[in-house]
């Protein structure tokens, strides 16, 4: 009788695929990964050039915190809110209004009190209290300015007067 091989030695060894160690992502997601990255730099780009833009006013509030509480202190305030406006805005109306224009144009701008800046700018004799709230409403009107004061307000006033 012939020697029939038994079923068992025809099966042929189980061969595992290779091992694949480079991973190769979807053109989609890399396509992902880039508009992510873009979006990214761009942010960081603009909250830079954000951050450079502001400059000013963070400069502005470090002086303001250095100016002392003598008889210049009200007219050196006001200098700084005046630079700071002319620097955001150089042709703002603003900048042209006379004193009791400007000190009504600030009131709009910011609800702290403001004391009279006529009185504190023009006449003899120290305020310490005014020229303290001046200081106050001066920060304050800083932190709440955003670089873009509106000029139609302005315009008004200065038609009323």
């Amino acid at each position: 009788m012939a020697d029939t091989p038994s079923p068992l030695e025809q099966l042929a060894d189980i061969s595992e695929p290779e091992l694949i160690l480079n991973f190769a992502l979807a053109p989609i997601w890399w396509l992902l990964i880039a508009l992510l990255l873009i979006g990214l730099l761009f942010l960081a780009v603009h909250c830079y050039q954000r951050w450079r833009y502001f400059a000013a006013k963070r400069e502005a509030l470090t002086l303001l915190d250095n100016i002392s509480n003598d008889a210049l202190a009200a007219a050196s305030i006001n200098q700084l809110l005046k630079r700071v406006t002319q620097h955001y805005q150089p042709h703002h109306p603003a900048l042209s209004l006379s004193i009791t224009q400007w000190q009504h144009w600030l009131s709009t701008e910011c609800n702290q009190p403001l004391p009279d800046l006529s009185l504190l700018l023009y006449q003899q004799g120290h305020h310490a209290e005014a020229v303290t709230q001046f200081q106050q409403f001066a920060k304050a009107w800083l932190i709440k300015y955003r670089g873009a004061a509106p000029t139609s307000a302005v315009i008004s006033e200065v038609s009323h007067a």
